[in-house]
C-alpha cells in the first residue's frame, strides 16, 4: 500500500487539496447564513490552488458553499456530490447531475411540509433549501433531542412515500435524493477528473466519513492519500477512526 505520510502525499504531483466547509474551513454557526471562513482561510486556499487542485466538497448547495469561501480558482462540489462547478457561480456553469433531476420535486415537497407543519411546532427550526431536499437545522430548538425526534417521526413516512432518503449531521437533519452519490463517490470523481497522484481531504462531520473511507480505498488503488478530521466536542467516533491526522479543533488545525 502507498505511504499515507503526509510529506510524501505533499511531494505528488498532480496533487489534490480537498475540503469540507461547515468545521472544516469555517466554525460551526448558530444559523447556516452566519457561516464565515477561519481568518486567513481564503489566503490559504489562494495560495494552495497555485501548486494544487483545490477543491470543496460540501453539503451545502454550490451557490451557498460559494457564498462562503468566494475563492475564484477552485472546484465546488456541493450537495454531497450532485453539484459541481469549476469555479465561482458567477463565472461558471453550475452542474447538476441527470440521476438526481427526478427528485428536485419530491425535495421541494418535503421542505413545504416541514415549513408548514414542522417550523410552527419547533421555535427556532431553520429550513435550509437546496437544489435537491436541503437540511433542517434544530441547533437553536430549546430542546434539541425533543426536536429531533419530531422532525424524524414527521418526516418518515412523507419521506418514504416520495422516495427520498433523510440522514442526520450536527444538529441537522439532511432530506436527501436515494442515490449512492456522496461526499466519498464525489471525491474520487475529482480525483479522477484531474488524473491526481496525490490528495488530501479534510473535514469534521458524520458526511465526511464517506470521504475519509475513499482516502482509505484510493490508497489502496495505489494513490498517495491522507485524511485529516478537525475534530470537535460533537464529532462521530467513526470518523476518527478512519482519520490519518487527528486535529483538536480550527484552531490548531489552521495552525498545523
Amino acid at each position: 500500500m502507498v505511504s499515507k505520510d503526509i510529506s510524501h502525499v505533499l511531494s505528488q504531483h498532480p496533487l489534490g487539496l480537498v475540503f469540507d466547509i461547515d468545521g472544516t474551513l469555517s466554525p460551526i454557526a448558530p444559523t447556516p447564513d452566519e457561516a464565515h471562513l477561519y481568518p486567513e482561510a481564503a489566503h490559504y486556499l489562494q495560495q494552495a490552488s497555485q501548486f494544487a487542485h483545490a477543491g470543496i466538497i460540501t453539503g451545502r448547495a454550490v451557490a451557498d458553499g460559494a457564498r462562503i469561501v468566494n475563492v475564484e480558482g477552485l472546484t465546488y462540489i456541493g450537495t454531497h456530490g450532485l453539484e459541481w462547478c469549476d469555479g465561482l457561480p458567477g463565472t461558471h456553469k453550475i452542474e447538476l447531475i441527470p440521476e438526481a433531476e427526478p427528485y428536485i420535486q419530491p425535495g421541494k415537497e418535503l421542505l413545504d411540509l416541514a415549513e408548514k407543519v414542522l417550523v410552527p411546532q419547533i421555535p427556532g427550526l431553520i429550513v435550509q433549501r437546496k437544489s435537491i431536499g436541503g437540511t433542517l437545522h434544530y441547533r437553536l430548538a430549546p430542546d434539541p433531542e425533543q426536536a429531533r425526534e419530531i422532525i424524524l417521526e414527521a418526516l418518515k413516512e412523507p419521506a418514504a412515500r416520495l422516495h427520498m432518503h433523510i440522514d442526520e449531521g450536527k444538529r441537522a437533519v439532511e432530506i436527501l435524493a436515494p442515490l449512492t452519490i456522496n461526499k466519498g463517490k464525489a471525491l474520487r470523481r475529482f480525483v479522477e477528473h484531474f488524473a491526481l497522484q496525490g490528495v488530501i481531504f479534510a473535514g469534521d462531520d458524520r458526511t465526511d466519513l464517506h470521504g475519509m473511507i475513499e482516502i482509505e480505498r484510493l490508497r489502496q488503488d495505489g494513490y498517495a492519500t491522507h485524511g485529516i478530521v478537525v475534530q470537535h466536542p460533537d464529532t462521530p467516533p467513526a470518523l476518527l477512526e478512519h482519520a490519518d491526522t487527528i486535529v483538536q479543533g480550527l484552531r490548531r488545525w489552521w495552525s498545523y
